[in-house]
């Protein structure tokens, strides 16, 4: 009898004890917000790098409309290196894809060439008469041509970038390669600079 009320002063005992229970609690717990802060770090990390590739777009407008070039080089040429220079170390500049498209106006930015629809279907087929915009001899899904233009022009720069996720446990999310695209555009119209 005695060894019974032992076994039941132990177990009574053992059921009010809250030792290591925190720990428990913490263990279940931790999981969880481990993948939030990393989740909350990692979407962070985003959102600088879409807003660092928007201004390093618009930084390279700023240049290009004016016209300038660096000293002794080729305009484009310091377009391009003045949205590599406004970009963070965090970027690869080989994974940056950068281009400037020439336009008539505002309303012709990512409108196709003017065709002819012979046949009513609603869009360009081989053979139907266009009006080549851009002078690259064939019809394009978009008519600006490729450049940085001359006085008063519309420009359009446009960059794409293949940001990698950082942190390693959600890459697998993100299919094939664990990256997202960026893409950041400005559009603008040249000053009316001397031309050289």
């Amino acid at each position: 009898m005695a060894a019974a009320a032992c076994i039941r002063n132990w177990a009574s005992a053992w059921r009010r004890d809250r030792r290591g229970a925190t720990a428990v609690e913490f263990a279940l717990v931790a999981p969880v917000l481990v993948t939030l802060l990393l989740g909350t770090f990692e979407y962070a990390l985003l959102l600088f790098a879409s807003s660092a590739l928007e201004n390093a777009v618009a930084e390279a407008a700023r240049f290009g409309i004016t016209g300038r070039s660096a000293t002794g080089g080729q305009r484009e040429q310091a377009v391009r290196q003045t949205i590599k220079a406004a970009l963070p170390d965090l970027f690869d500049p080989d994974k940056l894809a950068f281009e400037t498209l020439v336009y008539p106006d505002f309303d012709s930015i990512g409108r196709p060439e003017p065709f002819v629809d012979r046949n009513a279907n609603g869009r360009y087929d081989r053979g139907e008469p266009f009006t080549d915009v851009n002078g690259n001899g064939r019809w394009d899904e978009d008519m600006g041509k490729a450049g940085l233009g001359g006085p008063n022009a519309v420009v359009l720069y446009r960059a794409r970038y293949s940001w990698t996720i950082q942190v390693p446990f959600f890459r697998p999310f993100f299919p094939p390669d664990g990256e997202i695209t960026l893409e950041a555009a400005v559009a603008v119209r040249n000053e009316p600079f001397p031309e050289s």
